[in-house]
């Protein structure tokens, strides 16, 4: 089955990414040649809008400098972001703050090359051979990067925020009314499993908590990732959690939006069954095993993906 059929074209978010840009400055009340302004004169260089932007930022990169300015409406989570780099390595891009203009906050951060996922997917799902290979090597990036968390996790225990298996329970009881009969009984049972995520002996670690297809950048020519933007929602929890929650995520995204915004985030968010999560928890299993056990060998220790 060619599933490429259901991804959203380019041309969709580049109009989800127009109506954030517009309703940023709207938010703020900028002007953006002024925003674009300071942020040439940051970088040393022109900049211009990156294909992707975010719900409530707005980003640049510079047309002759390998890095980019966002401006946010809120701080980011440095602290969360410095543990995020000694866990993932060379998958989070350096970050700094740049102090603020007007109101809002102004980071500086290396810009991660090449496209987002999102915006390729239809041709990485296509039936095409060389496809085959591109995905699966992206498959194998994306278990890599969960693994190293496993692999560099703290030797001290992180702490998760307060609420939050509650909040894990929360969001099976709003999954269920959705599914059919014959699941309830595997409800139930990952409801009893639950809470041994939440045991000593199971690693608590950084978590990206927004693994949508327009955070993960791609090499369109060897299907290697380059790097996972966006990790101002990071938060603690227990190892391999954001895998599941990154579909559920994407779905409650576009049921939440309204207006203008709905058929954007319709053409966004559609058939997130067949998103890079969905595949990568069907088939890197087998990948994500042998980082783990890559743990156990002094040659492996350390690395980071």
């Amino acid at each position: 089955m060619d599933v490429s059929r259901y991804a959203a074209k380019p041309e969709a978010y580049d109009a989800l990414s127009a109506y954030q840009i517009a309703n940023f400055f709207k938010e703020h009340g900028l002007a953006r040649d002024q925003v674009d302004c300071f942020a040439t004169n940051l970088l040393g260089s022109p900049v211009s809008a990156t294909p992707v932007q975010g719900a409530t930022s707005y980003t640049v990169s510079g047309d002759e400098a390998a890095q980019v300015v966002q401006f946010r409406g809120s701080q980011l989570p440095m602290r969360h972001i410095e543990v995020a780099k000694q866990l993932y390595g060379d998958f989070v891009p350096e970050c700094e703050s740049r102090g603020m203009f007007g109101p809002v906050y102004v980071y500086v951060a290396n810009l991660v090359p090449g496209p987002a996922f999102c915006r390729v997917r239809s041709q990485f799902f296509s039936p095409a051979p060389t496809m085959e290979q591109r995905l699966q090597q992206t498959v194998q990036d994306f278990a890599r990067f969960f693994a190293s968390a496993w692999i560099n996790k703290p030797a001290r225990t992180l702490e998760p925020p307060p609420g939050l298996l509650s909040e894990y329970f929360n969001i099976l009881d709003e999954v269920s009314p959705g599914l059919p009969a014959q699941l309830q009984a595997t409800l139930d049972d990952v409801r009893q499993e639950l809470p041994r995520l939440f045991q000593s002996s199971y690693p608590m670690v950084l978590q990206h908590d927004d693994l949508l297809e327009n955070n993960i950048h791609v090499d369109e020519a060897t299907g290697h990732i380059t790097g996972i933007i966006d990790w101002a929602d990071a938060k603690i929890a227990p190892f391999g959690v954001s895998l599941a929650t990154s579909c559920i995520n994407s779905r409650s995204t576009s049921r939440g939006s309204s207006g203008r915004a709905a058929s954007a985030s319709n053409l966004h968010y559609r058939h997130s069954t067949y998103s890079l999560s969905s595949v990568t928890a069907h088939r890197s299993s087998a990948p994500l095993r042998r980082c783990q056990e890559e743990t156990r060998s002094p040659r492996r220790k350390g690395a980071s993906g």
